[in-house]
């Protein structure tokens, strides 16, 4: 089997898995509701990021706005093109003010930058569609091993600066469209509209760069502030 079928088949398996918890979740009325995050909550801390280009975000934005027809217009649009991204790893707790000279963020620069000079060019196939209890996601699946080794990197360039997810490794790569803040208007139809876009082919989203980013409310849906930005500049393959 070549790793690209094998990297496949994985994330398939996951995403499958994610549908049918995200599928009984909604279905039950037990998904859970997505919050603005407060100080020291374990989620939306600063994030090192694949964000799509220009034509790829515009996609992902129109396929959010559908699935937003569908579910309901109060959930977040994460997809939308101003926010849409492919985590790598988070950092840290969030924090609402990140000020420009703090020591941490200098030293996850300086991580970033020398893990970019270990990988190059990242390329993620677009499959389709999944839900979870918590979201509607865009599945992606690496053509090589580029994703992988440059997250390995980042965690051995971060030492102990990486203790946020020590000991995890992230197993699929995924970008979220659209987060719940509650049910949807219409639970049933959901399941069924992702169900006909689990295999929908979206493209590829190329990436030749990777971004440090904090995380803010904008009273609509979280949006990314970039407090770094490095090339993949190293070898391919």
């Amino acid at each position: 089997m070549d790793p690209q079928g094998k990297i496949k088949r994985m994330g398939s398996t996951r995403f499958a898995e994610l549908f049918d918890q995200g599928r009984d979740a909604i279905l039950s009325g037990e998904a859970p509701r997505q919050e603005p995050p407060l100080e020291g909550g374990g989620r939306w801390g600063l994030t090192v990021v694949l964000r799509p280009e220009s034509s790829v975000a515009r996609r992902m934005e129109r396929m959010t706005a559908e699935a937003m027809a569908v579910a309901g217009g109060s959930h977040w649009p994460t997809g939308a093109e101003v926010s849409s991204h492919f985590t790598i790893r988070t950092l840290e707790r969030y924090r609402p003010i990140v000020p420009e000279d703090d020591e941490r963020v200098l030293r996850y620069q300086a991580a970033l930058h020398e893990a970019s000079a270990r990988v190059g060019t990242v390329r993620l196939e677009l499959t389709g569609l999944t839900l979870t209890p918590a979201s509607v996601m865009l599945c992606a699946s690496p053509s090589d091993d580029a994703i992988e080794r440059f997250a390995g990197y980042l965690a051995e360039e971060l030492a102990s600066d990486g203790w946020f997810e020590a000991g995890f490794t992230r197993d699929i790569w995924y970008a979220n469209l659209v987060h719940f803040t509650g049910l949807p208007e219409n639970s049933q139809a959901l399941v069924e509209w992702v169900a006909a876009r689990r295999s929908l082919d979206l493209g590829a989203s190329v990436h030749t760069f990777a971004d440090l980013v904090s995380w803010t409310f904008n009273g609509r849906h979280m949006v990314p502030a970039t407090l770094g930005s490095e090339r993949l500049r190293g070898p391919a393959g």
